[in-house]
């Protein structure tokens, strides 16, 4: 006996099979395991009055016939709990500087001589000026605020520990999450002071899944800081941008097509 599948037949088996891998998708849970260790870099991350930490970053754009390109800068972090910052990144497409006094959040392009200012009182309302009033992308900001990367803030739909490995001979857990948007990995030092060493995030829905990977050396806990260092001081010939620029800031536009 012979079954005929007509085209509306397969029409609707694609269609509940997508409904099924929706369904599990969004039934997806974190592992306890991976919960437990990302709970625990949080915690133990958020609840530094200070620190500072040296950083590599690797950025991937697609050109318009399909060619991956990497950019790469380094940068240092200073944080001081609750309202102070100094982050810098140096490469072939930046020299910039964010600066936290407490009370306004600057963007200030070296190579430009050009700077932007927007009211911040925190660190965590300078993350989301950031994003939300200027659009910067600032991706690693996700681990300054005072809740680093908790499930409840983060694109999280499933999660899980998948193994021990090794960081400059330091031994890490690493993590790997996937969200609607993007899919991120994490890998945190094994002990009672879990720091993060690396955290990539790939964008699922753009064209040929570029990747945003920053990791982590010389992490100080206890840094002397002197406050100095949170205030900016713009030289007389320093430009002052009235709404934000990419291009004045002196930055190259990686969104751009």
């Amino acid at each position: 006996m012979r079954c005929h599948i007509g085209k509306a037949g397969i029409l609707i088996a694609l269609f509940l099979a997508s409904l099924s891998v929706q369904k599990a998708f969004a039934q997806a849970e974190v592992e306890a395991d991976a919960a437990k260790v990302l709970g625990a870099m949080s915690e133990y991350l958020g609840s530094l009055e200070r620190f500072s930490v040296d950083y590599d970053l690797e950025t991937e754009v697609v050109s318009y016939d399909g060619q991956k390109l990497q950019f790469a800068s380094s940068g240092e972090i200073k944080v001081q709990r609750p309202n102070k910052l100094h982050a810098s990144r140096k490469g072939a497409i930046a020299d910039l500087e964010l600066i936290l006094d407490g009370s306004a959040l600057t963007l200030y392009g070296k190579k430009a001589n050009a700077f932007f200012q927007l009211p911040a009182a925190t660190i965590d309302q300078a993350v989301d000026a950031l994003r939300n009033d200027v659009g910067f992308d600032a991706p690693g900001a996700d681990l300054l605020s005072e809740k680093p990367l908790q499930h409840a803030e983060t694109d999280t739909a499933s999660g899980m520990h998948v193994g021990m490995a090794f960081l400059d001979d330091v031994q890490v857990h690493h993590l790997a999450f996937r969200g609607k948007e993007v899919d991120w990995q994490l890998w945190v030092t094994d002990g009672e002071k879990p720091l993060p060493l690396k955290y990539v995030i790939t964008s699922k829905w753009v064209t040929a899944s570029p990747e945003y990977s920053i990791e982590f050396r010389n992490w100080n806990t206890a840094p002397s800081i002197d406050d100095s260092g949170f205030v900016f001081k713009p030289s007389k010939d320093a430009k002052k941008l009235e709404t934000f620029s990419v291009d004045e800031i002196g930055e190259i536009d990686l969104t751009k097509e």
